[in-house]
């Protein structure tokens, strides 16, 4: 009998808590990225009386905010991906347990006649191979550094 050793347990993994945490991450990157219009034309209309350095100055950091809300929008859509990317593979994991669990059950429950066969004409059943895994392939692009001014 094969021994399938780490079958006999589910996969440790919080379902719900993973799909809540991914559709909150994407709510704040929606909150964030909703924040840039409504600044930006409050901006406008702070800065309709600047003229020289001080409105380049602000025009700047106007940008800079801009700028930094769409990254961490970013960030945070690519957070809530990698959170379901896990809970893809965890699912993935859990599906490979169940099969190998009930091959196990099968094996067990066979009769004399069959076990005798099966050792006799050398088809000894073998656990099912299961499907490969696809790794995740999320990467972090290097952070984008703004000049401040």
């Amino acid at each position: 009998m094969v021994d399938l050793q780490g079958i006999a347990e589910d996969v440790p993994f919080a379902w719900a808590a993973a799909t809540g945490l991914a559709r909150a991450l994407r709510a704040a990157a929606d909150e964030c990225e909703g924040q840039i219009s409504g600044r930006s034309q409050l901006a406008g209309q702070a800065k309709t009386e600047w003229r020289g350095l001080y409105a380049r100055q602000f025009d700047d950091r106007m940008r800079i905010c801009t700028e930094d809300a769409r990254r961490l929008a970013g960030a945070l859509r690519q957070a809530a991906n990698q959170v379901d990317e896990l809970a893809r593979l965890a699912r993935e994991e859990q599906d490979r347990r169940l099969k190998a669990r009930q091959w196990q059950r099968e094996q067990e429950d066979e009769g004399f006649l069959e076990k005798g066969y099966e050792f006799l004409f050398g088809e000894d059943d073998l656990p099912p191979i299961p499907d490969p895994v696809t790794p995740p392939a999320y990467t972090s692009p290097a952070p984008a550094t703004a000049a401040r001014g």
